[in-house]
């Protein structure tokens, strides 16, 4: 099942399927990693902005952005894309 990033909640770990928009905020927000197969996790949400783990690195991006990325549960067994 797809979904946006914005759904996800602090804790849980998801994979990037890909992204909804392919305006300048698409090409920033995968120039930051949120790349096809790349695993993200959320680490914090407050109102309008959560913290999400990717790469190695802890990027905060507002909800709107983050509905453009759509994503599905991380398999386990599933390599991180770096």
């Amino acid at each position: 099942m797809v979904f946006p990033l914005s759904n996800t909640l602090p804790g849980e770990t998801v994979s990037v399927v890909c992204l909804a928009n392919e305006g300048l905020m698409a090409a920033r927000l995968f120039d930051l990693g949120f790349v096809p197969r790349s695993v993200i996790s959320c680490v914090l949400k407050k109102k309008n902005i959560a913290a999400y783990l990717v790469r190695s690195s802890v990027i905060a991006i507002r909800e709107e952005d983050s509905r453009l990325i759509m994503v599905k549960k991380a398999d386990n067994d599933r390599e991180v894309v770096r």
